[in-house]
């Protein structure tokens, strides 16, 4: 087992699956919600600078992580069904504010959609609220067979340089590493079983203007994959939304950039 910065480490019951939770701190619930392909460890650097305001709830979500191996596909619905059953599971009644960076954007933004009472606040960071186009799928379908047929490394590895910042990549080796574990540990079939849940996302472009919880829009200064400009294009869209960029980081801003990031939430 990793060691985390987390002072607790839970097996959640839902149903016939147990889903890996870590928590720390106290105040307000705080979900935090990892990208593909990654596991809670995104929060590491984080997690202590917010634990003192915060309750930090960071769930390995279905397959990914210390959560357990998935036999059946998933849907980024069924992820936020999972929240939201994880917060009931801890009793917790009060309203949240939810951060899913990439992937786990979808879900909270699934969250956002299926239970806005739920939300006190909602934080996307580099993540996108469009559906894949045509091509996107057929890219999504592919890895997804390649992670079954080739393995993991030959999917995940050419990530790493989108990833990161060249300057995380070239002073913050103990990042690279941590990252490059993530995504090495992921399984074959988790690989396979997200890349088809993010083909069939749904798309958020209009639904998301009916939401009235306030938003904090966070981007990488650096990311190719979701840019600074996509993020503020989403908060500019939203009736009651922030946007921060933040210099030095690429697409996993909380692992490269953590006081930033802390003080944006904070």
């Amino acid at each position: 087992m990793h060691g985390y910065p987390f002072k607790d480490l839970v097996q959640v019951a839902l149903g016939d699956r147990k889903i890996s939770v870590r928590i720390s701190g106290r105040g307000v619930p705080l979900m935090l919600l990892h990208g593909y392909p990654l596991d809670s460890r995104l929060w590491d650097r984080v997690v202590p600078l917010l634990s003192t305001e915060f309750l930090c709830i960071a769930p390995d979500l279905r397959g990914f992580g210390c959560s357990a191996e998935e036999s059946k596909s998933f849907s980024m619905a069924n992820l936020a069904d999972d929240c939201i059953a994880i917060l009931d599971a801890m009793q917790i009644r009060q309203s949240i504010a939810l951060c899913g960076l990439s992937m786990g954007g979808y879900v909270a933004m699934e969250v956002a959609q299926r239970y806005p009472e739920r939300l006190a606040r909602l934080i996307l960071t580099n993540t996108r609220v469009n559906a894949d186009d045509s091509a996107g799928i057929v890219t999504r379908r592919s890895a997804a067979g390649m992670a079954l047929t080739e393995g993991v490394p030959k999917v995940v590895l050419p990530m790493l340089s989108k990833l990161l910042s060249q300057h995380t990549i070239a002073n913050q080796p103990e990042v690279v590493e941590l990252v490059r574990a993530m995504m090495l540990e992921t399984r074959a079939s988790t690989i396979a079983w997200a890349q088809l849940a993010m083909a069939g996302r749904a798309d958020f472009q209009r639904k998301m203007r009916d939401w009235t919880m306030p938003v904090v829009c966070i981007a990488g200064a650096e990311d190719p994959i979701s840019p600074p400009e996509v993020l503020e294009r989403i908060s500019r869209e939203l009736p009651n939304a922030r946007f921060h960029s933040v210099g030095n980081s690429a697409h996993l801003t909380p692992l490269e950039c953590p006081q930033e990031f802390a003080k944006i939430i904070s």
